[in-house]
């Protein structure tokens, strides 16, 4: 018996995004637990040594892999959806499997140079440790005996990684293309909670900078295989609603006809975008400390304001990049209603929160680990740079999606321009705080320049009204955390990880406050605009009508 055709209507785009940012909301407690772990067991059980040699480590990986990506992370959530519209699910596999093997060449390539260029690069690793006169003779003992007795290790992880890393990359792009954020968010939940997991039960057996690289191989791997089998199921769905788009074929046909018009133009700007980020980023700019401990002292500042900004930015992921795409295709809503609606939303959750965070840098620290007080200062440059710009990035992503791609090119060659005198010139005054504001300056440079030329070639507008109303509530916000912080009580520099958590919980209760502060004096001057309010009235949050009447 012939099968009834597929006659259900497909959910409209104001209902993906509303799910999108509901599935994307729902996971932050989770996710804030796991990470809040993590840094307390990596910056209290192990030795600076051990974190900064994990650091650079870990981040020879991550600027390998932004050269393998090839700039196609960003072009397939933009191309994977066109793609299937216009070809069905064998044109999307062609596309796959030409980006795949693609990464796959360059990977063999990295893989054979950094064998043979594993002397010097292991070399570099010690000099950094035996540099540091900071470190005391037993952490550096510890880490020059990891570095000998697990050289081959290091490059077998880094290869693997980054193998892994394509992967993932690969799938997540597929699922953030269809708006499936409670799978996307699940798997992201497990890539976050698995290498706690295992890191601490490998530093409670003792297995110190050793259990946690292996902790790095397995989680991936684990994440990897859970996330292609939310691919698989999801492709199947797809191809029983349409196999193949009117006039497909499936006779085989040429490389360059498998590619979408425009994809390796979108992805080779994409690919300057992603080079730029990691250059105007703490995974390079740890390359140019003088020594270990300074590294460690970056990324402990450096995870701290990417922890606070991942929970704040949490409800955009994966949703601006399509939504700007389906609204060019004509699904719904303007350009500038959308890119004012986005805005809006990171005004309110950024803006209150990068204060938040600037006031209690010293006590989360003091908590996490006061060996790392010292990367207070790094915490107070990078607030301001890397909140802004993320705010700036908005107008960046419409103008991507819109081919705006010699825009895209100039904004990215202004952070080069920008980074390289400043990265010559703050860090023989500043040290290492001068090296994390050379590179939060020229990310805010480039944003800028992004939003200016929005301004002018798609008539973006800046929802001025509402950020000023958001300002007035994050100012008595500020005078309360002022006023609140003072009553917190400091742990001793010897106190346990279970004392350190209890004392976090104070941490969180005077954010708490604060926010409950800021969502009172919202509501005094004007609350939500109210675009954004019949907007939270089709989601599906919790605590909805709470919200509504509260904001």
């Amino acid at each position: 018996m012939a099968s009834d055709p597929v006659t259900s209507k497909p959910p409209s785009l104001a209902s993906r995004v509303s799910n999108a940012v509901f599935w994307n909301t729902l996971f932050v407690p989770v996710r804030m637990i796991a990470e809040v772990v993590t840094n307390l067991l990596k910056l209290n059980i192990l030795s600076p040594a051990s974190f900064g040699l994990l650091a650079l480590i870990s981040n020879t990986n991550n600027g390998a892999g932004t050269a393998i990506d090839l700039g196609t992370s960003r072009a397939l959530p933009k191309y994977i959806p066109e793609t299937m519209q216009a070809g069905g699910t064998r044109a999307v596999l062609r596309l796959l499997t030409i980006v795949f093997a693609a990464q796959m060449a360059l990977l063999l390539l990295f893989s054979g140079g950094l064998i043979v260029m594993s002397g010097p690069y292991l070399g570099f690793l010690q000099d950094q440790v035996t540099n540091d006169t900071r470190l005391d003779s037993s952490a550096q003992t510890a880490a020059l005996d990891f570095l000998t007795n697990h050289s081959v290790l290091i490059i077998v992880a880094v290869v693997v990684l980054l193998f892994l890393g394509v992967c993932y990359d690969m799938l997540m792009a597929y699922l953030a293309s269809f708006f499936r954020q409670r799978a996307w968010n699940s798997i992201d939940l497990a890539a976050r909670l698995l290498p706690p997991l295992l890191s601490a039960a490998a530093l409670l057996a003792g297995w110190d900078i050793l259990g946690v690289l292996l902790a790095m191989l397995i989680a991936p791997t684990l994440v990897v295989i859970s996330g292609l089998w939310r691919v698989v199921a999801l492709w199947r769905e797809e191809d029983r609603v349409r196999p193949e788009a009117a006039g497909g074929t499936r006779e085989p046909v040429s490389l360059r006809a498998a590619l979408p018009a425009g994809f390796v133009r979108y992805s080779g700007v994409s690919f300057l975008m992603t080079i730029t980020d990691f250059v105007a980023g703490a995974g390079f700019a740890i390359f140019l400390a003088q020594d270990v401990s300074d590294v460690a002292l970056l990324w402990a500042g450096t995870s701290l304001v990417r922890m606070a900004l991942s929970y704040l930015y949490t409800p955009m992921v994966g949703v601006q990049v399509p939504l700007f795409t389906r609204v060019r295709a004509g699904e719904g809503g303007t350009v500038n209603g959308a890119y004012q609606s986005l805005v809006r939303l990171q005004v309110l959750l950024m803006v209150p929160g990068g204060v938040g965070l600037v006031l209690l840098t010293a006590p989360a620290l003091k908590v996490l680990s006061p060996q790392y007080l010292d990367a207070a200062p790094i915490v107070w440059v990078l607030v301001p740079c890397l909140f802004l710009e993320c705010l700036l990035t908005t107008a960046h992503n419409a103008l991507i999606v819109h081919e705006k791609l010699g825009i895209i090119i100039m904004s990215r060659l202004l952070t080069l321009i920008v980074i390289v005198p400043m990265a010559l010139w703050l860090p023989p005054i500043l040290g290492i705080t001068g090296v994390a504001l050379a590179f939060g300056s020229a990310r805010v440079a480039a944003g800028f320049w992004a939003t200016a030329s929005g301004y002018r070639l798609l008539g973006l507008r800046w929802p001025w009204n509402f950020t000023l109303r958001v300002s007035l509530a994050t100012g008595a916000m500020g005078a309360g955390l002022l006023l609140m912080r003072d009553w917190l009580p400091i742990p001793a520099d010897d106190a346990t990880i279970a004392t350190r958590l209890w004392l976090g919980l104070w941490v969180l209760a005077v954010v708490v406050a604060g926010a409950a502060l800021f969502a009172v004096v919202l509501r005094l001057t004007g609350g939500l605009d109210p675009q954004d309010r019949r907007q939270l009235e089709q989601t599906r949050l919790p605590l909805k009508r709470w919200l509504l009447r509260v904001l």
